[in-house]
C-alpha cells in the first residue's frame, strides 16, 4: 500500500515540481521573449526555377495567373513528384548552409522540416481563382 502511495506521490506531485521548477531560470533570464528570434525564410531562386519548368520568365508569370506550379510543369512533362522533390532539394540545401553558420540550432531545423512537407505541397499546388484569393483546388 505503501509504494502505491508513494508511487502516486512522486508521479502527480514530485515531476511536475521538478519540471516547473527547472523551467523557472529560462523564464528568469529573458530566454522565452522574441528578442532575437531568427525566421528562415527560403528566397525562391526563379532563373534556376524557370530552367527546371522550361520556361522564361514571361511566360512563367503569365501562367501562374491561373495556374500552379504543379500545373505548368505537368504541362512540360515533369510529375508532381519531381516539383515536389526540386523545391525540397533547394529548401533543405538553404537550411543546411544556415545551419551550418550558425544561424539557429538543431531545434530550430527539426521543428521547421516537421512543417516542410505541408508547406511545400501548399506552395506548389497553391494558384489564384477568378476572384483573386488563393486556392489549391
Amino acid at each position: 500500500m505503501y509504494k502505491q502511495l508513494r508511487w502516486i506521490v512522486i508521479t502527480f506531485f514530485l515531476i511536475p515540481l521538478f519540471l516547473i521548477v527547472s523551467a523557472i531560470p529560462s523564464f528568469a533570464e529573458g530566454k522565452n521573449n522574441e528578442e532575437g528570434k531568427v525566421i528562415f525564410r527560403y528566397k525562391t531562386d526563379f532563373e534556376d526555377l524557370y530552367r527546371f519548368l522550361g520556361v522564361n520568365d514571361e511566360e512563367y508569370f503569365e501562367l501562374r495567373k491561373q495556374k500552379s506550379i504543379v500545373e505548368i510543369a505537368e504541362e512540360k512533362g515533369i510529375s508532381e513528384d519531381e516539383v515536389f522533390n526540386y523545391f525540397a532539394r533547394k529548401k533543405f540545401d538553404a537550411l543546411e548552409k544556415s545551419y551550418e553558420k550558425g544561424d539557429f540550432d538543431i531545434r530550430f531545423v527539426m521543428d521547421y522540416c516537421l512543417r516542410l512537407k505541408d508547406d511545400i505541397k501548399w506552395e506548389i499546388n497553391v494558384k489564384k481563382s477568378k476572384d483573386g484569393s488563393l486556392t489549391t483546388e
